[in-house]
């Protein structure tokens, strides 16, 4: 399999990376710094390439020939202003798969990415507060999927706190169409390695086309 990676040089997008090649499979890491990907250079199976994300014209003949697309690209830090990335990148991605006829696309957002008032009070006291600016940018990139993208297999991936961690061994629970686990089921925090495995294997199983799922691991 060809696969195409955003945000690979972010923690997740490294995990995600690295377990692809060690599939066997090729991997296009379409980068704005290639020097985070110096561990894997010398891997035949990698190809990075340094371009601008936002231009759709230079993705478009960088990801011409693949099977899919992976992203996790995200904004790091609090933001004090109004973000437009994530529907700023995504847009430029859709853009760039029509026009390389490309359809499968799984991409990472995350828990309550959608406002709804029956979050728990910690996503009101605290998330929301630090990372609302966030949240409502991954809303309108999520928006932009359901409304005008039909013609894309989208797979939208909302885990909770992700955890520089080790992969954990404990089963990730799956809530379809959902924004968190109202149940308190799950630890709400979540390995990324664990996270980049579970994107592989809906791109392998062809797992949750045209929805967004809520995934953690049971405590």
């Amino acid at each position: 399999m060809k696969i195409a990676v955003f945000g690979s040089t972010g923690n997740t997008g490294l995990q995600l990376v690295s377990q692809i090649l060690e599939r066997g499979d090729e991997c296009t890491a379409l980068v704005r710094n290639p020097a985070k990907l110096a561990q894997h250079e010398s891997n035949k199976n990698l190809k990075i390439v340094k371009c601008d994300i936002l231009n759709s014209e230079e993705v478009a003949s960088h990801i011409a020939g693949h099977d899919c697309v992976l992203s996790t690209l995200g904004v790091a830090g609090i933001a004090l202003f109004k973000i437009t990335f994530y529907q700023d990148s995504i847009k430029a991605i859709i853009e760039a798969m029509r026009k390389a006829n490309l359809k499968r696309l799984i991409c990472l957002t995350s828990f309550y990415s959608k406002p709804d008032n029956i979050y728990p009070m910690m996503y009101k006291m605290v998330m929301r507060p630090m990372l609302g600016r966030h949240l409502d940018s991954m809303n309108e990139m999520e928006e932009y999927l359901f409304n005008q993208c039909s013609d894309i297999d989208y797979t939208i991936v909302r885990p909770p706190r992700l955890l520089d961690a080790a992969i954990s061994d404990s089963e990730v629970k799956v809530n379809e169409n959902a924004y968190f686990f109202p149940d308190y089921s799950t630890k709400s925090q979540i390995p990324r390695a664990n996270v980049a495995k579970f994107m592989l294997e809906a791109l392998d199983k062809n797992l949750y086309v045209k929805q967004g799922v809520a995934i953690d691991l049971v405590k």
